[in-house]
């Protein structure tokens, strides 16, 4: 619930603060406006000092995340290293190297949006 009272102050201008993500669990829910199989069940969480851990679909994957201008890019990720095959394989690849490169995030409607190359929507977890 913490998350949606967060949210609710920021649906207006839709930015994103260091605050708002501490303590915070997303579930992958759309890339690029289609939903994802529910077999990817990528998601994201946000601990102290903005570290950053979640699982991608096949593999976990943590890292140092920085905020500036809305934009998150996470530094030193690192992953587990097991294969699932071609498809989710690309998947994670490029969910991870969106965080690497760095995307920007907003809030609508209770979601958290990362928008890089491509689009992810997160909701609540």
């Amino acid at each position: 619930m913490l998350v949606i009272g967060l949210c609710v102050g920021c649906a207006s201008t839709g930015t994103v603060t260091t605050e708002q993500l501490k303590y915070t669990q997303w579930q992958l829910s759309k890339v690029d406006g289609l939903a994802i199989p529910a077999s990817y069940n990528a998601s994201m969480s946000f601990i102290e000092a903005l570290q950053v851990n979640g699982f991608a679909g096949c593999n976990k994957f943590f890292g140092e995340g920085e905020l500036e201008n809305s934009s998150l890019t996470v530094s030193k990720l690192g992953m587990t290293r097991k294969s699932c095959g071609e498809e989710l394989d690309e998947f994670e690849q490029q969910l991870l190297e969106a965080l690497k490169q760095g995307a920007e995030l907003k809030m609508q409607n209770q979601q958290l949006v990362m928008q890089g190359e491509q689009t992810f929507v997160f909701i609540p977890k």
